[in-house]
């Protein structure tokens, strides 16, 4: 099939319900474009929901808890990822970076065929048409805006730096046979806040739209905006985001039940989350989301664990801090004197489930993914002060996360490194098995002096025990793919075409 390698662009045939997969030059009689889809307002409703569902997660989580420092092989593992992300094995023809690039450009893809067929649909001024439609364009801009700073998250290798390579920049839907450059990662953030921009001035200014934390609103906005100051190292910018949100009565860091209640699905209202991926399982189905990432039964000691929370992670975690009773399942098995065991004594005698997607919704390891949440922004305003050296409020701010969480507060550091490396210490036990720890160590890594921890019997039997804090896998390579059908992308440092 013509271009049968280009993964970027296959995703442009979604919507258009070809007849024929060989022929993607030739329009074909049934197929939709953008102008013919889109007819009224009650049409970009259902497309902005598509959109919705083209945002992912899982495989992000699933590819930073192996490849870093949060999972270990379990009980059960029959050799799964043993030879690849366990072993900080990464490059351009590993399945994670083709993975990720086109599941986020797949959610670009979609949400700019939303913005182009909602130029066909006219509406009144003034009515209440026009405030719809408004919404649902400012939905898809912060949703394509979103798609961007998960790509540039991965690919970019210095976020901070406005001359680095970016991502291919995309706000238009392209012909399956374009070739695009990668832009500058200035010319990137430009986009993305372009489109927060455009999202703020017309998204519905409430608290929470009808669909409750599953849709962006105003505080999405500003988490988002939060974030990406921070990843761009523009921390005085982050903190004020921040303190915008702080300032809203709804945002706390709850108490324990209702943070459990966040991934467990037993309350309806909670104060920390600020978006979230709903994940409801198909009618009929018993098995969720992360079904067959950390087991394939369950998330018990019984449930046959491919994978389970790594001994050092856990260590992290005191016997009080409510963290540790979501992030390990309550049926584990844990052995005191887990180091003087054989490796294979310790698979068996020392296991470790992963609990934070268990049963939820009636379906096996099925959880709601939380993109943003508060404490990431109290974080956030910690490596603010990091940044200007202010150790007490560093401090203060980590303690405020640990406070909520039911665990002992820390001194102040004394050094640069030492608040960076608080900062980062926390990070890893508030979002564990959430996506984050990747990313937060290609960017604070080296401030913090820290890397990838692994117990010495987690990587007894491949010695792939650490990563130094300034290898080149801490950018993602443009996937083979990729490069095959764009032959003019340029490839990351560190990678081969």
């Amino acid at each position: 099939m013509k271009n049968k390698f280009r993964i970027l662009y296959f995703v442009l045939a979604s919507l258009a319900f070809t007849s024929c997969e060989d022929a993607i030059d030739i329009t074909q009689p049934s197929e939709l474009s953008p102008e013919d889809t889109y007819e009224n307002v009650a049409d970009l409703e259902l497309g902005l929901i598509g959109v919705y569902g083209a945002v992912p997660g899982e495989s992000d989580i699933y590819f930073t808890s192996l490849f870093t420092d949060e999972a270990s092989i379990g009980a059960n593992n029959g050799g799964q990822g043993t030879g690849g992300d366990l072993a900080f094995l990464l490059n351009n023809n590993t399945g994670d970076p083709a993975t990720i690039w086109v599941s986020y450009y797949s959610l670009i893809n979609a949400a700019n065929r939303l913005i182009v067929g909602a130029d066909f649909v006219e509406v009144e001024a003034g009515s209440d048409d026009e405030a719809d439609k408004n919404d649902i364009l400012a939905q898809a801009h912060a949703l394509r805006a979103y798609g961007h700073l998960k790509l540039m998250s991965y690919f970019c290798p210095d976020m901070a730096d406005d001359s680095a390579l970016g991502v291919i920049a995309i706000d238009f839907v392209p012909e399956s046979t374009a070739q695009l450059p990668r832009a500058t990662a200035g010319e990137v953030w430009a986009l993305v806040l372009s489109d927060l921009d455009f999202a703020t001035a017309n998204i519905t200014p409430i608290g929470q739209p009808a669909g409750g934390l599953n849709y962006i609103n105003q505080y999405t906005l500003l988490a988002m905006r939060a974030r990406i100051a921070a990843f761009r190292e523009q921390y005085a910018q982050a903190k004020e985001y921040v303190d915008q949100l702080d300032a809203i009565p709804q945002f706390i860091l709850p108490a324990s039940a209702a943070y459990l209640g966040m991934f467990l699905d037993t309350n309806s209202i909670n104060s920390e989350a600020i978006w979230q991926l709903e994940r409801i399982p198909a009618a009929g189905t018993t098995t969720g989301n992360f079904y067959q990432y950390w087991a394939s039964v369950n998330n018990t000691v019984s449930g046959s664990p491919f994978f389970e929370v790594g001994r050092d992670l856990f260590n992290q975690y005191l016997p009080g801090d409510v963290r540790r009773f979501l992030v390990v399942d309550e049926s584990a098995i844990v052995a005191p004197n887990y180091s003087e065991l054989s490796y294979s004594d310790y698979l068996v005698q020392d296991v470790l489930p992963v609990g934070k997607y268990k049963l939820t919704e009636g379906a096996n390891l099925n959880g709601d993914l939380q993109l943003f949440r508060f404490s990431e922004m109290v974080l956030i305003r910690a490596e603010y002060y990091a940044s200007v050296n202010d150790y007490a409020n560093v401090a203060a701010q980590v303690n405020l996360v640990r406070t909520a969480r039911a665990t002992t507060t820390l001194a102040a550091p004394t050094t640069s490194e030492g608040a960076w490396g608080m900062v980062l210490d926390e990070r890893r036990r508030e979002f564990a098995f959430e996506g984050h720890r990747y990313i937060d160590i290609k960017r604070l890594g080296v401030k913090a002096g820290k890397s990838v921890s692994r117990d010495p019997q987690d990587c007894s039997f491949n010695n792939a025990c650490t990563l130094p804090n300034t290898d080149y896998r801490w950018t993602m390579p443009i996937p083979f793919e990729e490069s095959v059908a764009n032959p003019g992308i340029v490839q990351n440092p560190g990678y081969s075409n």
